[in-house]
């Protein structure tokens, strides 16, 4: 298990190296995202989730669509966030690349945040502490974090466990433990944002909620087949989708939300408008040692 933790964060932080070649302004995010998901796939692994790409205000969750035309934005900032799996065991990782000198400090005070607050992980610390520390420091810089946005517990075949980790001063329960993964990911906007993300448009992402048939359905259930023993309960794109089945199946996506077996997901944008960094790392923990499996 814990080598191919070990494998998906190497190939996972290969991929971010990858990014700073690959995304500039004016460059398609299809493109970004192909090229990367291709990458991944080239290396051994396989995409946990689509490869986020979101740009100033977006949070989190943007992925491209089927033939989408959307670009890096001139003086964007831009959070690459993508995850690998191994048989099933996953590494989740971003980072932000600016093309605007006002976010300059802004990114620096991120990275360095999430580099000190690694540092403090260890078995039994208490996500409370973690959140504290991590929200001093960006206070200490100057920002904020955004309040709602949280790490999580890594599972096999499963991106968000139940289990969050707090980036602000929270009385949430829980702690670090032994032989478990975790996604930290503290995400800044400047000291007088809002702090909050909202749904923004649909971001084209969706994620099995249940293999279920539907009766009298056959190309619902055929669909529903292939996503589980492609993607299980993993997040998928409906490009990928588009791609094997024609552009009309984004359609009986859609359809298949309203019947409850899918779950889609929105584009995240904070509240205010105000520009989003985000920096991302896995850990996993063992009895003596905490391993950051997508250090670059």
């Amino acid at each position: 298990m814990i080598e191919d933790y070990l494998k998906a964060g190497k190939i996972a932080s290969d991929a971010l190296k990858k990014s700073f070649d690959t995304v500039y302004e004016g460059k398609k995010v299809l493109e970004i995202c192909d090229e990367l998901e291709e990458f991944i796939i080239k290396q051994g692994g396989f995409p946990a989730f689509p490869v986020n790409i979101s740009q100033n205000e977006e949070a989190a969750h943007y992925t491209a669509k089927f033939e989408d035309d959307k670009t890096i934005k001139k003086g964007a900032i831009v959070k690459v966030d993508l995850g690998v799996h191994v048989n099933g065991y996953i590494a989740d990782t971003a980072i932000t690349i600016t093309f605007s000198s006002l976010d300059t400090s802004m990114v620096k005070a991120n990275h360095e945040t999430l580099e000190s607050a690694l540092k403090i992980i260890r078995p039994g610390v208490e996500f409370y502490e973690f959140g504290s520390y991590v929200e001093k420091s960006a206070k200490s810089y100057g920002f904020k974090t955004i309040e709602n946005l949280m790490g999580h517990k890594l599972d096999h075949f499963v991106l968000h466990s139940g289990v969050s980790v707090p980036m602000i001063s929270s009385p949430v329960k829980g702690r670090f433990e032994k032989n478990n993964a975790y996604a930290v990911e503290p995400f800044f906007v400047e000291s007088d944002a809002i702090g909050f993300v909202i749904d923004g448009e649909h971001s084209n992402i969706y994620r099995l909620v249940s293999p279920r048939k539907l009766k009298g359905d056959e190309n619902s259930n055929q669909l529903v087949s292939y996503i589980w023993e492609k993607y299980r309960t993993l997040p998928f794109a409906a490009r990928w989708v588009a791609k094997e089945f024609g552009v009309n199946s984004v359609q009986l996506l859609n359809k298949l939300v309203k019947d409850g077996v899918l779950e889609d997901y929105h584009v995240l944008v904070e509240a205010g408008g105000a520009r989003v960094s985000q920096f991302e790392h896995t850990v996993y923990l063992t009895e003596n040692e905490v391993f950051v499996t997508t250090k670059f």
